[in-house]
């Protein structure tokens, strides 16, 4: 974590969020490189990004969405509330579902870490003016959901819940579906992520669900949510009668 720190000339005060140290100080580098930009504070997790953002008041957040073990996109509404800033993701993530629910949060644009420096510039300084940095098939795909208020009276309150689920969090579920008599170790390697992660991501999982357990997950996503593989469901395996 770096500390926040005074604000200087600079009219434009920017906080970056990212999990990743090299990531993180050649974003700021390249930020600072502008003489209309200033990176006010920077941290790796979501918890020191909350407390700096109190502290320095930013015109601008950048964040990535998937810090480790943490859902970064709920936290967009916190940061805006405490700050009034604008929001910005920096991902590598091209997920469609991933960003459309970050500007839906209230984030102000996306851009990708594959775009030339540049573009990150140029975002910053049109989103600084009140602008949206959206390509136009995002721009397509949330005005059709914004003129679409009346599209989710038609579902259930459980799968109200689920659509709450980040797309890992998803994974997790699937997972805890397929393979029930796996201890969570397994579950982890079979995602390719750390035991630490996915207990994580499952505290998260059981708080947006409302359930205890990963008996109560396994029956509400047997009852509520389907598999990519349907002959994998629980509802339709023979041993469970």
């Amino acid at each position: 974590m770096n500390l926040p720190r005074p604000s200087s000339q600079k009219s434009i005060r920017v906080q970056v969020i990212e999990p990743q140290q090299i990531l993180l100080w050649g974003i700021k580098h390249l930020i600072n490189s502008d003489a209309r930009f200033d990176v006010c504070a920077s941290s790796t997790n979501g918890i020191d990004a909350l407390r700096d953002a109190e502290f320095v008041k930013p015109h601008i957040i950048l964040i990535e969405p998937e810090l480790e073990g943490e859902d970064a996109v709920g936290l967009i509404d916190a940061l805006a509330q405490k700050t009034g800033a604008k929001v910005v993701l920096l991902t590598s993530n091209r997920d469609p579902s991933l960003q459309d629910r970050a500007i839906l949060k209230g984030a102000k644009g996306v851009v990708l870490k594959n775009d030339p420096p540049e573009t990150l510039l140029k975002a910053l300084e049109k989103i600084s003016e009140g602008e949206l940095w959206l390509n136009r098939n995002a721009t397509s795909r949330i005005l059709k959901k914004v003129t679409e208020p009346n599209a989710t009276k038609d579902l259930t309150s459980e799968q109200v819940k689920l659509a709450q689920l980040t797309p890992k969090e998803l994974l997790v579920t699937k997972a805890i579906q397929l393979y029930p008599k796996k201890t969570l170790r397994q579950v982890s390697e079979s995602l390719h992520i750390s035991e630490h992660t996915l207990r994580n991501h499952l505290a998260s999982i059981y708080d947006k669900l409302e359930v205890r357990n990963r008996l109560e997950l396994y029956v509400f996503c047997g009852k509520y949510q389907k598999t990519d593989d349907p002959n994998n469901h629980p509802k339709r395996r023979a041993s469970d009668g």
